[in-house]
């Protein structure tokens, strides 16, 4: 049993995305539990007495210097023979530092590392560092991967894994404050509202988006309006999103990264959530926190078959699934959603109790089970 958990990572609100969401609400609901942690994050991370947050002085990256400098503040702060600490590496840039370095870590804490995805693309490409991720693999008492795709893969990496691994899904941010028990009311409009919320990247496919939603009906896209929301992270797939909405017949808006009272306000507003992430070479959606976002606000799912998206999305349930390579499919799918409403009013209740039934105090205490 550990005396304290000791939660790392490089991604930390304010910035919104999955590994952020998944260590903010991971260490809030294990300190609710009882559970002695304290949390690691970098340089700017939003600031709370409980559970204690040290920052960093500087910004988290996947650089060799801030990899080292990691490692040496581990040794400088969580150095001592008297406390068995749990080393929690919860994000790709904190294992990134592990597998560099290490050889440098105080000998007496344990150490856990949750997979988010990308890892098992990333860190195997380059035979080296491949070698490296596995030596760390081995070091660590557990494996927490989010879905059955990071379990596969992991499997399939490091067969001696499998007694380590916890298969764990994530659950909604804590700013869904949308009562479960009562079904959104969809009142007929004369705009459709398709809302997209993820960073403009290409692995989050919103030029896919586009494309399928240009190939519908011309009158039937005069009736639609997409909003995407989100950090813009590429320039160019940026402008390539900007250049595929002079295509699309209907109304497009790029709002860019908005405050959780605006966010809240587009789900409430919206009719379909529609996010079509891609698989990269070194990248993969491995969960999608995001969608479970939306079912709590009941808002019925169109995504893509990729990583870990169908443990987030019931196909046919919650959502319509397709296959990124498949464009007339994810064209259908938006036609079949926009065209029947009570089929969208069916997903949107199944989709709440989805949502209801995954909880961060679930999760922190199969994750920290002896603290």
């Amino acid at each position: 049993m550990a005396d304290k958990i000791i939660l790392l990572t490089h991604e930390y609100p304010p910035i919104r995305g999955g590994a952020g969401v998944y260590c903010h609400e991971l260490a809030m609901a294990a300190f609710e539990l009882g559970a002695r942690i304290e949390v690691v994050a970098p340089k700017g991370s939003i600031y709370h007495q409980d559970p204690k947050l040290r920052e960093l002085t500087w910004e988290g990256s996947q650089s060799w210097i801030s990899s080292l400098r990691l490692l040496f503040f581990i040794r400088k702060f969580y150095n001592r023979k008297d406390k068995k600490l749990l080393l929690h590496v919860a994000d790709i840039g904190v294992c990134k530092a592990f597998i560099r370095f290490g050889f440098l870590l105080p000998r007496q804490n344990r150490i856990m590392v949750t997979i988010h995805g990308s890892e098992l693309l990333k860190f195997t490409r380059n035979p080296i560092e491949r070698f490296f991720f596995h030596l760390f693999l081995r070091k660590c008492e557990t494996i927490h991967v989010l879905s059955k795709f990071n379990y596969e893969k992991c499997s399939e990496f490091c067969p001696f894994t499998i007694s380590k691994l916890k298969l764990i899904p994530g659950a909604p941010s804590s700013v869904v404050n949308y009562d479960p028990q009562k079904a959104r009311i969809l009142e007929d409009t004369k705009i459709l509202q398709i809302l997209c919320v993820g960073r403009i990247h290409p692995r989050k496919g919103q030029v896919l988006l586009l494309r399928a939603a240009s190939m519908l009906p011309i009158a039937l896209q005069s009736k639609i309006q997409i909003n995407f929301i989100g950090p813009i992270k590429d320039k160019r797939y940026h402008q390539k999103i900007l250049s595929l909405s002079d295509k699309f017949n209907g109304k497009i808006k790029i709002m860019g990264d908005i405050s959780e009272t605006e966010l809240s306000a587009f789900y409430k507003n919206s009719d379909i959530f529609c996010l079509t992430p891609n698989t990269l070479k070194d990248s993969v959606e491995g969960f999608g926190f995001v969608y479970l976002e939306a079912s709590a606000y009941g808002l019925p799912i169109i995504a893509t078959r990729v990583g870990g998206v169908e443990d987030a999305v019931l196909d046919g349930e919650t959502g319509l699934l397709s296959n990124p390579e498949k464009l007339d499919e994810l064209k259908q799918n938006l036609l079949r959603l926009i065209e029947n409403k009570k089929l969208r009013t069916e997903m949107s209740k199944r989709g709440q109790k989805w949502s209801a039934q995954h909880t961060w105090s679930k999760i922190a205490e199969e994750i920290y089970p002896d603290t």
